[in-house]
């Protein structure tokens, strides 16, 4: 029987309890329980979603940093090619005249003498090397103007050194300046993108050279030397003005320079990239004159596992100051 159905003043005795009168403490407590869970997962889902989205953005901004790192990257070597242009234009005329003088030559012993074979021979043999002379020059210049992609690589930095070298060798006599290299035997090899590294001794050489101006001619004198030790080190050393103290701890920030004319990005480019492989730049004043550039590099061995592709992405960094 229903208690609806009772008088008002009945006294109901023996009623057994109902489940809310006898477990109401526990079925709120479990309540509130499962109150505190939704709204902990609930700010969990939220939560998850904002770190991805931030994630997400994180990764887009980095993508995008380094895509403008690459780009400025490839401008710089663009601007340094522009300033050793008239030096490259005479490095391609050299081989270029040389094997027009040897073709009119050989055309002249057809005509006067019929076939002199040994000094024929002889003449071909000039021909072919300055033909590979003139493609060298033009296929080192293509690849420091074209963008990065290039797969790393196992690389001599002797074979660097040499390379930057040759392309610089009428620009440097034209300076005035001796050069003087110390490459160690066996070579260091090293791990890496073969253009960036050519673009970061082209800074430092670049660099050099500038902070020479003002040296007397016969005093130019510029040492590239390669050690190996625990890393694969590239030494530049210059008789230039030096580096002031103040500006050595910035030397390598963006946009600091010493120069009148400089943007002050080559050498915040040149620390990027070697940061990207692995190793560390350094700059340090020669007790006597000058300043010295290290470029040091974790040796192939040591560098192999390590090394990816996205790490070689360069960055923002030009001894522009000096």
């Amino acid at each position: 029987m229903s208690e609806d159905r009772l008088p008002p003043d009945t006294e109901v005795l023996f009623r057994p309890p109902s489940p809310w009168e006898r477990y109401r403490t526990t079925i709120l407590a479990t309540l509130g329980v499962l109150l505190l869970q939704s709204a902990l997962i609930l700010w969990l889902l939220v939560e998850r979603r904002r770190r991805r989205r931030t994630q997400a953005a994180l990764g887009a901004s980095e993508a995008r940093a380094a895509e403008q790192r690459r780009e400025l990257a490839h401008l710089g070597r663009i601007a340094l090619l522009g300033e050793l242009s008239g030096a490259l234009a005479h490095e391609i005329k050299q081989p270029l005249t040389a094997i027009l003088t040897n073709a009119r030559a050989a055309q002249y012993l057809l005509k006067a003498h019929g076939a002199a074979t040994a000094e024929l021979h002889a003449i071909l043999e000039d021909i072919a090397a300055d033909d590979r002379r003139a493609g060298e020059v033009i296929d080192h210049v293509r690849g420091l103007v074209k963008k990065d992609g290039a797969k790393p690589q196992l690389l001599s930095t002797n074979e660097v050194v040499s390379e930057v070298l040759g392309l610089l060798r009428t620009d440097l006599h034209h300076r005035g300046v001796v050069v003087s290299t110390r490459l160690c035997e066996p070579a260091p090899m090293v791990l890496g993108d073969h253009v960036q590294l050519q673009q970061v001794l082209l800074n430092l050489v670049m660099n050099a050279c500038d902070a020479m101006s003002d040296t007397p001619p016969g005093e130019r004198l510029l040492v590239v030397s390669t050690t190996l030790g625990e890393d694969a080190c590239i030494e530049v050393r210059d008789r230039g003005c030096g580096i002031t103290p103040d500006a050595l701890a910035s030397v390598f920030q963006p946009f600091f320079t010493t120069k009148h004319d400089g943007l002050g990005l080559g050498l915040a480019i040149c620390r990027s990239i070697v940061l990207a492989h692995g190793g560390h730049i350094s700059a340090a004043n020669n007790p006597e004159r000058g300043a010295t550039f290290v470029v040091s590099l974790p040796r192939a061995a040591d560098q192999r596992a390590a090394v990816s592709d996205d790490r070689l992405a360069p960055a923002m960094q030009d001894r522009d100051a000096g």
